[in-house]
């Protein structure tokens, strides 16, 4: 398997969890507890509180991570690429479900724009660039699931 293919397995682990189901175990994640699965499960009321004081929340994470994605994307297709002046990351609160929604909607498109340019030939800094970003998310979407199992611990 080449550099690409690794790097495009190791993007859809991140977002989607490892193929196999519940039951999986992959490089990055356990079965079922991808990026989008992750921020997904999460309860509208939970995303704009931290994990503890002075933490960021879901929705700054999620937020974060898909500039993060859009970024790589466009370093990677463009390297002269202007990004949209968009707010800090870490002060973002969506004041509504469909701002939220939204927002997830973004992340995946974000996703599926770094993926899409992992086909393109990749110089030893495009590597560096797109293995930086799938690690970056990778890290995240944990702290993500650690803090998705603590707002749903005891619920069952």
């Amino acid at each position: 398997m080449s550099t690409p293919e690794l790097l495009r397995e190791g993007l859809r682990e991140v977002l989607y969890g490892p193929d196999g189901g519940p039951l999986a175990v992959g490089l990055f994640s356990v079965g079922e507890a991808g990026l989008l699965r992750t921020v997904h499960a999460l309860d509208f009321a939970h995303v704009n509180t931290p994990a503890a004081p002075g933490r960021p929340t879901p929705a700054q994470i999620t937020v974060h991570l898909r500039q993060s994605l859009d970024l790589a994307a466009a370093q990677l297709t463009d390297p002269y690429a202007l990004l949209s002046d968009e707010a800090d990351a870490w002060s973002v609160r969506p004041a509504n479900p469909q701002a939220w929604r939204s927002e997830l909607v973004s992340l995946a498109r974000a996703g599926q724009g770094l993926y899409e340019a992992l086909y393109l030939p990749l110089s030893p800094e495009g590597l560096r660039i797109a293995f930086g970003a799938i690690a970056h998310a990778a890290y995240h979407t944990g702290a993500l699931r650690f803090h998705l199992a603590n707002l749903t611990a005891g619920q069952a």
